[in-house]
């Protein structure tokens, strides 16, 4: 079974969602048996990752409103800047932070600013 990358927005808490189209393989996030070992690995908690580091024991990870996306940002910075000290198959690394950067600048660059964007991982 593998994870996906959603991204979407809302205008107001009651409309409707409008999806935003990520483009394969983007969307697509690892099977879920090496997603949980890589998000359960000890250093996320060391070097400041809570929100991602929730998909080590759960599915799926909501990050919903704009201080959310914003605190995603920070947490997928933080996996960049830390790459180096992750202990796992350097091409599974690379594949999950250019998901993530990919995904969160689309959501970011097409979301309209007082939309209610939301990326959930699951």
């Amino acid at each position: 079974m593998s994870r996906e990358i959603y991204i979407g927005f809302r205008l107001t808490d009651a409309s409707d969602e409008t999806a935003i189209e990520v483009r394969a393989p983007y969307f697509l996030f690892g099977t879920q048996q090496t997603s949980k070992a890589f998000w359960s690995l000890p250093i996320w908690k060391s070097i400041g990752l809570s929100h991602l580091a929730e998909l080590g024991m759960t599915d799926p990870v909501y990050f919903i409103g704009w201080p959310m996306i914003d605190e995603l940002e920070r947490e997928i910075r933080l996996f960049e800047n830390n790459l180096t000290k992750i202990n796992f198959d350097p091409d599974v690394k690379s594949w999950f932070l250019a998901h993530l950067i990919y995904c969160h600048s689309l959501l970011v660059s097409t979301a309209p600013k007082d939309s209610i964007p939301e990326l959930t991982i699951g």
